[in-house]
């Protein structure tokens, strides 16, 4: 474990304190949410479902939307996140799984995979489609700059609020523990509960289409709430390909909802879902590993 990373993994957590320094505001906890929402749909839509899956297609221009979309989720660039997520489908549970709890501890599965020595590597032999592309190789090296961009801007504006509203109570300092510390933490948190308590616990309603030896993830219908879609993680790897992650009716997925709003508006195309109606039995050659359909 990479002592440099656990005590800045600490420090963060610790700065979470300030919350009682600072305080609180209904503007400050309006931001919360909004930049919870918009984190939690640039992780899923770009980052996963775009980066790692290539579950639609779209321009370049936009393509470099989506890296800074996903980017403010604060878990690195979208090279980086795309490669340790498809050597997780490649491995999945199995050995060479990143983050496993049936290879490691739960701690390691959750957080700590995070920490080892190799952690900050992108292996760029996973994303070769991706790394043609400058700006996303320049940005993949760069995201810290860009998150400190993000806490500078947070901060600014936090003042300007507080110089022209003072009767809201928001300050740039509060701004930036609640959103750059707080908002930040319990993002990474639940992103990072999908691949610990999402490989442990969860139902399994298609796992007899599975294409993924020994995978064991589940759908968590409340983590699916709280992330975006993400939550429904066994039907995710049982059509990893898939733009749509919710699959059965009452599987709500709000990924997949702006997914069909960008679809409708011309900016995404070739969406990729499933080809099925979920009574009827599922043939194999339709679960596609994620490698494999790129």
């Amino acid at each position: 474990m990479k002592k440099k990373l656990l005590l800045r993994l600490i420090i963060t957590h610790l700065l979470a304190l300030f919350v009682f320094k600072v305080g609180v505001s209904a503007t400050a906890l309006y931001f919360f949410v909004f930049f919870f929402v918009v984190r939690s749909l640039g992780l899923t839509v770009s980052y996963h479902r775009y980066f790692s899956h290539r579950s639609f297609k779209t321009s370049r221009f936009f393509q470099l939307i989506l890296a800074l979309w996903g980017g403010l989720s604060a878990q690195r660039g979208p090279l980086w996140w795309a490669a340790k997520h498809r050597t997780h489908h490649r491995y999945s549970d199995k050995d060479g799984d990143p983050h496993s709890p049936h290879q490691d501890s739960f701690w390691k599965a959750h957080i700590g995979w995070a920490l080892s020595a190799d952690s900050m590597k992108t292996d760029y032999s996973m994303v070769k489609d991706f790394k043609k592309y400058p700006e996303l190789m320049f940005f993949n090296k760069y995201h810290d700059l860009f998150m400190l961009s993000f806490a500078g801007a947070l901060y600014l504006f936090g003042e300007v609020i507080n110089h022209y509203r003072p009767e809201l109570g928001t300050s740039g300092a509060q701004l930036l523990v609640w959103i750059y510390i707080i908002n930040t933490l319990a993002h990474v948190h639940l992103t990072f509960c999908v691949n610990s308590i999402g490989h442990l616990f969860g139902k399994k309603p298609f796992s007899e289409h599975a294409c993924e030896d020994e995978d064991k993830s589940g759908n968590i219908a409340w983590l699916a709430l709280l992330t975006a879609g993400e939550g429904w993680h066994h039907n995710h790897h049982t059509f990893p390909y898939s733009a749509k992650i919710g699959i059965r009716w009452f599987e709500f997925d709000l990924g997949h909802v702006v997914i069909c709003v960008l679809e409708s508006l011309g900016i995404i195309w070739n969406v990729k879902r499933p080809k099925l109606k979920v009574d009827v039995e599922l043939p194999q050659t339709m679960a596609l590993s994620s490698l494999e359909d790129i």
